[in-house]
């Protein structure tokens, strides 16, 4: 009797316990949410087609300095999970969205559905996540103010962003296309508008919607100068440039600047040094104040907007020097020497040759020097 007793009792306070572990594990199993709740319109951008080159404003760069290869490809479209639910019904109480199944049962469950072709979050508890971002399983998604997930191009909070066709938010750097159009997404999610950029070299205009452009010059504007400067763009160290002008050891980065040997290097490679050699009257060419001065002696200096191939650029108080390979647009696109992400003080690497591009009226560019006779 007593044994029966026990066995009771045992299987009673089992009973107890699998119910405390099940309640526990409840409060805890909502979802890995995270929202921001900032206010945003959520606005699903229709794009068509691009505008005109002359619309598009910004300034600064981004670039990766690399080997100049073809317009790199979007990448696909991710597998994302989970796979929403297709049926039921969006209902509204008050101020808040519930999902309903066509039973009429509103679902409490943390998840996914989809309804009419649109996905909704909803939380634990019964209520559609609204109005922010937030994260499912390490993955980011944006619900607008009826608590649809936002896909595609679309503005957010003054800026706009672009999330994959079941809602993940793109946040790597990288091109993707939509709806026809090519746009660059900079690391966070942000996509570049009305702005100058390079990925790999490669100069790029996106205008005020994002549409990107890739900024190609007529062979015909080339000439000897940049044909050369073009060949070097990629080269991560500045000793072939330091040793012929100067005949001395090379240092890394900014203990050995070589900018402006840079550029006479170039010069002496097409052939045209005496167009520059004129100026080491006022310093050497690897120190930048020589071709300021240069340039004021014999008013070199012209406007930005009728710079051509081969000019040179200055920027700043005389801090750095470049080459001119074009101008595109409200843009000027350069080659520039120990102008690289590792040209930085007491890192220990050199810089490298890139490609770069500003807007016209940038700040930073003190002025553009010509010493070529353009077409």
């Amino acid at each position: 009797m007593r044994s029966a007793k026990r066995k009771r009792a045992k299987r009673t306070l089992i009973a107890l316990l699998l119910m405390f572990v099940l309640s526990f594990s409840t409060v805890f199993a909502d979802d890995d949410v995270q929202g921001d709740g900032a206010p945003a319109d959520g606005t699903q951008t229709e794009v068509t087609t691009g505008d005109e080159e002359g619309d598009v404003e910004g300034g600064g760069t981004t670039e990766e300095p690399a080997a100049e290869e073809p317009d790199p490809e979007p990448e696909p479209d991710p597998e994302l999970e989970p796979e929403p639910v297709n049926e039921g019904s969006i209902i509204q109480k008050g101020s808040y969205y519930y999902y309903m199944d066509p039973e009429g049962v509103i679902r409490k469950k943390a998840g996914f559905v989809t309804v009419g072709g649109k996905i909704y979050y909803v939380r634990r508890g019964g209520k559609i996540k609204t109005n922010a971002t937030f994260k499912v399983n390490k993955k980011y998604y944006r619900a607008n103010k009826r608590g649809v997930i936002l896909t595609g191009v679309y503005k957010w909070n003054n800026h706009y962003y672009f999330s994959y066709s079941r809602g993940q938010c793109k946040r790597k750097a990288g091109f993707v296309v939509w709806k026809g159009n090519k746009y660059y997404i900079r690391k966070g999610g942000k996509i570049i508008t009305g702005d100058g950029f390079t990925v790999k070299n490669i100069a790029y205009v996106a205008n005020k919607k994002g549409y990107v452009k890739k900024v190609v010059f007529p062979e015909e504007d080339s000439n000897a100068v940049i044909k050369v400067a073009r060949k070097q763009v990629g080269i991560m160290t500045g000793k072939t440039y330091w040793v012929w002008y100067y005949k001395t050891r090379f240092r890394d980065t900014d203990r050995t600047p070589w900018c402006g040997a840079f550029v006479a290097w170039v010069y002496n490679k097409a052939g045209l040094y005496k167009k520059i050699s004129v100026a080491k009257r006022y310093g050497p060419l690897g120190y930048v104040p020589s071709y300021s001065r240069f340039a004021d002696k014999y008013k070199k200096w012209i406007n930005k907007r009728n710079a051509r191939p081969g000019d040179i650029i200055v920027f700043g108080r005389n801090m750095h020097v470049g080459l001119v390979e074009g101008v595109y647009g409200n843009y000027i696109v350069t080659i520039e020497g120990n102008a690289g992400p590792t040209a930085v003080i007491g890192c220990g690497k050199p810089g490298a040759v890139v490609r770069k591009i500003y807007k016209l009226n940038s700040g930073k560019i003190k002025g553009v020097i010509c010493v070529l006779k353009h077409k």
